[in-house]
C-alpha cells in the first residue's frame, strides 16, 4: 500500500486539491505506511502543502526508516549529521547508518567508506595534509589525494542518475538557464539528495579551505563527455551579497583525456589526478571578484570527466532554498 498512497497523494497535490493530499498523506503516515510518512516529511522541507518545519520532517524521516523506507533512513541520518530539525549527533548519525547497513545495500556501501575515514567525533577529519601553493597571488592550491578513489566513484554514482544539462546563471536576471558556453551535465546533492558519506567529504572540504561547513553550498557534481567544456568564465554571482569566496573542484575520475582547468591570466593548466582537489580564490579581500581567477574546464577529449565542486561563501548558506515550494 505504501506506493499506492504515496502516488496518490501526489497526484491529488498536481491536480490542485491540496486539502485532500495532506489529509490523504497524514492518514497514512498515522497508520505508519512508509511512502507516506517519507513524502509528508518532504512536504514539510518543502513547505508546501504544508508548514515547512524540519522537526517534524526529522521524526517523519526517522519513522519512514523504522518502516523500511531505505531513503528515509539515509535522509534522517543526514539531518541528525547536520543538525536540521534537532541537535548535530555525528556518532548517532553514523550508527543509524550501521544499523540501514544490515538490510540496506547502499548503507552498507556508505558504512564501509565512512568506516575507512580518519574521523574525529565531530565528523571532522582527523589529519589533513596542507594544500600546495601553485599560485599566491591569485591564490590557486592543490590538496593532493582529498579524496580516495572509492570515495571519488562513490559521489559519480550517487549523482548519475540525477544528470540533467548543466545551466549557467544569467548576470542580468540572476535565473539559470542552459547556455553554450557550459555543455556538461550535472546534479546538486542538497540535503535531501547526499547521503553520510557525502557530508562527511563536505566536512572535510570545510576543513581543508579553513571555512565552516556551513559556508558551502550543496555539493554540485558535473560529468563531461568528449567534445564538452566550461568556457572562460568567473564563479562570483553578480549582485550576490553573501558571494563565493572560494572554489573547490574535486577530481572524482581521472581516465579521460584533455579537461584540464585552465586560468589564462595565471599560466596555470592543472588536471587532477583522482582524488586531487583544486581550491582557488574567487573575491579579493575588499570582496570584489578576483578577475585574475577567471577559468575554464577544457574540453575533454576522450572518456569522461567527473568533478564535484563546492562554492564556498563569504558567510553562513542555506541549503534549504532549493527546496522551496
Amino acid at each position: 500500500m505504501s506506493a499506492d498512497i504515496r502516488k496518490r497523494g501526489i497526484e491529488l497535490l498536481a491536480a490542485g486539491q491540496a486539502q485532500a493530499a495532506v489529509d490523504l498523506m497524514v492518514a497514512g503516515a498515522k497508520a505508519g505506511d512508509a511512502g507516506a510518512l517519507y513524502e509528508l516529511a518532504l512536504w514539510h522541507v518543502y513547505g508546501t502543502p504544508v508548514a515547512r518545519d524540519f522537526t517534524i520532517a526529522r521524526a517523519l524521516f526517522e519513522r519512514a526508516g523504522q518502516a523500511g523506507h531505505a531513503e528515509g533512513a539515509a535522509t534522517h541520518a543526514v539531518f541528525v549529521a547536520m543538525g536540521a530539525g534537532g541537535p548535530a549527533d555525528w556518532p548517532t548519525a553514523r550508527t543509524l547508518v550501521e544499523k540501514a547497513a544490515q538490510t540496506d545495500p547502499d548503507a552498507a556501501r556508505q558504512a564501509t567508506l565512512i568506516a575507512a575515514m580518519d574521523l574525529k567525533p565531530d565528523g571532522t577529519p582527523a589529519v589533513l595534509a596542507p594544500p600546495e601553493i601553485l599560485s599566491a597571488s591569485p591564490h590557486v592550491a592543490v590538496a593532493r589525494a582529498l579524496l580516495t578513489p572509492d570515495e571519488g566513484k562513490h559521489v559519480a554514482k550517487l549523482s548519475q542518475p540525477r544528470l540533467t544539462p548543466s545551466v549557467v546563471v544569467d548576470p542580468r536576471t540572476g535565473r539559470q538557464s542552459p547556455h553554450p558556453i557550459r555543455t556538461s551535465e550535472g546534479t546538486v546533492l542538497g540535503p535531501i539528495q547526499q547521503d553520510l558519506v557525502t557530508h562527511a567529504l563536505n566536512l572535510r572540504f570545510a576543513a581543508v579551505t579553513g571555512t565552516g561547513v556551513r559556508q558551502g553550498e550543496p555539493l554540485s557534481v558535473l560529468r563531461y563527455a568528449p567534445g564538452q567544456q566550461y568556457r572562460l568564465h568567473h564563479d562570483c554571482l553578480p549582485g550576490e551579497p553573501n558571494q563565493r569566496i572560494l572554489t573547490l573542484i574535486a577530481y572524482l575520475n581521472d581516465d579521460y583525456a584533455g579537461g584540464a582547468t585552465g586560468f589564462p591570466k595565471n599560466a596555470i593548466e592543472f588536471r587532477g589526478q583522482a582524488g586531487d582537489a583544486l581550491i582557488f580564490a574567487n573575491t579579493l579581500p575588499d570582496g570584489r571578484a578576483d578577475e585574475r581567477n577567471r577559468h575554464a574546464g577544457l574540453p575533454v577529449t576522450q572518456g569522461e570527466k567527473w568533478v564535484a565542486t563546492r562554492w564556498i561563501r563569504a558567510r553562513v548558506f542555506d541549503p534549504w532554498g532549493m527546496y522551496r515550494g
